[in-house]
C-alpha cells in the first residue's frame, strides 16, 4: 500500500525551502559592510565620498542611508557627494535628502561629474555646496509618469507637490529658490534682474511684484534665463554665473586640492554585493522579468501532478522579487502575509483539495495585490503615476507570460529537451483509455518496482 503522508511531504518541504531563502536573504543583505578607509594619517578625520550614480531608486537609497551614518558614526569632517544620474524615483530622492539632513553639522557637497537631472537636482540642491565638472549639467526635473509607453508628464498637483519640494530644498541650503523651481515646472519664466545694485533672479510674477514695490526705474532686467515653456536645465558655466555652481572642477583630486583635504583621509563608499543585488532586482526592467518566470513555473506547476522543478523554481523567482522589494522598504510584514497565504492556498488547492476551485482562485488573488502592493510604498496616499507604474509592471508580466505559456505548450512536445520532461501519451476511448504501447509481450511474466507514485492509479 502506497503511504498517503508522502503528498504533503514535498509541497511541505518546498515552502520550508522558500521561507529559509527568503530570511537568508533579508538576513544577509542587511548585515553591516562598512567601507574601508584610505587613511593613513592618524588621528585625521576622513572626508567620506559617496557615489549618486546611475537610476535613483530605494536601494541607492538604502545605500545612501548606511554611509551617512558611518560617515556620522567615524566623526567625518566632511562628505562629497559624487553625483552623475539622469533621475529616477521621486519617493527615493526626497528620501535621499532626508539623510543629507541628518549631516547638518558637517560640510556636504555635491559633485556633479556630469549629469544631475530630474531626482540627481533634487539630491544637489540638498547639498550645501554645488561643484561642476567641465561640461557637465544640472536641472531637467519635470515630474513624468512611464506606465507604460513614452513616458508623460503628470498633473498639476504632482507637479506642484514637488515643486513646492524643490524650492524649499534650495532655500534651506542657500540656493535659488527660482532656479529649483523653472527645473520642474516649465510654465515658469525666469530673469536676471538688477535691484538697487544687487543681482537676484525672479519669476514673471515676482518681477512684476518687485517693480510695484521699488519702481520701475530701480528694477533693470539684465537678462532673460528661461521663458515660458522650457525647463531650465543649466551647463557647468551657467550654474557658475547664476551662482547656483560654486566652482567648475574637472575631477575629483581638483575638488580635494581645493578644499585642501589630502587624498589618504578619503573614505570611498561602496556597495555591498548585496546592495548590488537588491538595486538589480528591483531594476524596471528586471521586477518584470522575475514575475514572469514566477507565473511560469506556477502555471506549469498546476499541469504536472505532484510538485516538481518547476513550481520550486517559481516560489523562488516570486521570493525573489517580494524580499528585494521588502529590502528597500516598499514591501512590509502585511504584504509578506498575504504572500505567504496566497502560496499555501495554492499548495492546498494543488495536493489537497481535488480540482481547482476557491482556494485557488483565492490564492492567485492574494499573491497578485501582494506583488501590486509590494511596488507601491503608500497605497492609499501614492499618486497615480506610482500606481499606474506598479500596475504597469504586472501587465507587463501577465502580457510576456501568457504568450510564452501557449508556445511552451504547443512547441514543449516537438522539442528535443522539453520531450524528456514532458508526457505525450493520451489516453483516448477507442484505446480503452489506455497509453497503449506497441510491445507489451516483451514484459510478460516479469516484475518491475516503481520509482515513482502511479497516476492515474
Amino acid at each position: 500500500m502506497i503511504n498517503i503522508s508522502l503528498r504533503y511531504k514535498r509541497p511541505v518541504k518546498v515552502l520550508l525551502s522558500a521561507l529559509l531563502c527568503l530570511f537568508l536573504f533579508i538576513l544577509i543583505s542587511n548585515y553591516p559592510v562598512y567601507s574601508q578607509s584610505n587613511s593613513s594619517a592618524k588621528g585625521s578625520s576622513p572626508v567620506y565620498v559617496i557615489p549618486v550614480k546611475g537610476v535613483i531608486d530605494l536601494g541607492l537609497s538604502g545605500f545612501i542611508k548606511r554611509s551617512v551614518a558611518e560617515a556620522r558614526d567615524n566623526n567625518a569632517q566632511a562628505v562629497i557627494f559624487e553625483i552623475d544620474t539622469f533621475g529616477g524615483r521621486v519617493d527615493a530622492a526626497t528620501e535621499i535628502c532626508g539623510h543629507i539632513e541628518e549631516l547638518s553639522d558637517i560640510p556636504v557637497i555635491a559633485f556633479v561629474d556630469d549629469q544631475a537631472w530630474s531626482a540627481g537636482a533634487l539630491i544637489s540642491l540638498a547639498c550645501k555646496k554645488i561643484i561642476m565638472s567641465e561640461g557637465s549639467s544640472i536641472g531637467s526635473a519635470e515630474p513624468r509618469a512611464s506606465a507604460g509607453g513614452k513616458p508623460e508628464p503628470t498633473d498639476e498637483k504632482m507637479t506642484s507637490a514637488l515643486r513646492a519640494k524643490f524650492r524649499a530644498v534650495a532655500e534651506q541650503n542657500g540656493h535659488s529658490p527660482a532656479l529649483a523651481e523653472a527645473m520642474v515646472d516649465k510654465d515658469i519664466a525666469l530673469k536676471k534682474v538688477k535691484l538697487n545694485n544687487e543681482t537676484a533672479i525672479l519669476t514673471a510674477e515676482e518681477l512684476e511684484l518687485k517693480i510695484d514695490e521699488l519702481g520701475q526705474e530701480n528694477v533693470v532686467v539684465l537678462s532673460t534665463i528661461i521663458d515660458s515653456g522650457k525647463l531650465l536645465n543649466l551647463s557647468a558655466k551657467e550654474a557658475k554665473e547664476l551662482d547656483l555652481a560654486s566652482d567648475i572642477l574637472s575631477t575629483r583630486k581638483d575638488v580635494l586640492e581645493f578644499m585642501s583635504w589630502p587624498e589618504e583621509i578619503v573614505v570611498d563608499t561602496r556597495m555591498t554585493w548585496s546592495e548590488k543585488l537588491v538595486r538589480f532586482l528591483t531594476h524596471p526592467a528586471v521586477s518584470p522579468m522575475l514575475l514572469t518566470l514566477g507565473f511560469l513555473g506556477l502555471i506549469f506547476e498546476l499541469r504536472i501532478p505532484g510538485w516538481g522543478i518547476s513550481g520550486t523554481l517559481g516560489l523562488i523567482f516570486l521570493a525573489l522579487f517580494f524580499g528585494s522589494h521588502y529590502l528597500i522598504g516598499l514591501a512590509n510584514w502585511t504584504e509578506l502575509f498575504l504572500f505567504l497565504a496566497g502560496v499555501i492556498l495554492l499548495i492546498l488547492e494543488i495536493f489537497v483539495i481535488p480540482g481547482f476551485g476557491l482556494a485557488g482562485i483565492s490564492g492567485i488573488i492574494l499573491l497578485i495585490t501582494s506583488l501590486f502592493l509590494a511596488m507601491v510604498k503608500h497605497p492609499f496616499t501614492a499618486p497615480k503615476f506610482e500606481l499606474a507604474a506598479a500596475a504597469n509592471t504586472l501587465v507587463i508580466a501577465f502580457l510576456v507570460t501568457v504568450p510564452l505559456t501557449i508556445l511552451l505548450f504547443w512547441l514543449g512536445p516537438k522539442t528535443p529537451f522539453l520531450k524528456k520532461l514532458i508526457l505525450a501519451s493520451t489516453e483516448s476511448k477507442k484505446e480503452g483509455y489506455q497509453a497503449a504501447a506497441k510491445n507489451w509481450k516483451q514484459f510478460f511474466n516479469k516484475t518491475g518496482r516503481t520509482l515513482t507514485l502511479l497516476r492515474p492509479a
